[in-house]
């Protein structure tokens, strides 16, 4: 048994994402999502406390694009928690949609 206090409850997804660095985006996998911020797995990772815009491409529903920051580092999977900052009425609304043709964990 864990103890997960989370504000929201995560979905989980397969949508290519990506995370705008420094040197250019930080491509992965976006594995679970929630209305708090997401999971993006792949090799490479930003700074903890590192602000960045993340996109997630839904196949039908088409991009949501939020700035995030980085609240983690994982390394099995290899990836980054990254935390949902002010987000604007329209992108909770696509959010929500993104979150809807998920499947809950």
């Amino acid at each position: 048994m864990t103890n997960d206090v989370r504000a929201h409850a995560r979905s989980r997804c397969q949508m290519s994402a990506f995370a705008e660095g420094p040197r250019g985006p930080v491509r992965g996998v976006c594995t679970n999502i929630s209305l708090g911020g997401l999971f993006l797995e792949g090799t490479q990772q930003l700074p903890v406390k590192a602000m960045t815009t993340v996109t997630v491409e839904h196949p039908t529903l088409g991009k949501f694009s939020a700035q995030a920051e980085v609240m983690h580092h994982a390394f099995t999977p290899k990836g980054m928690g990254l935390k949902f900052m002010r987000l604007e009425p329209t992108q909770l609304a696509v959010l929500q949609k993104l979150i809807a043709s998920t499947t809950s964990l």
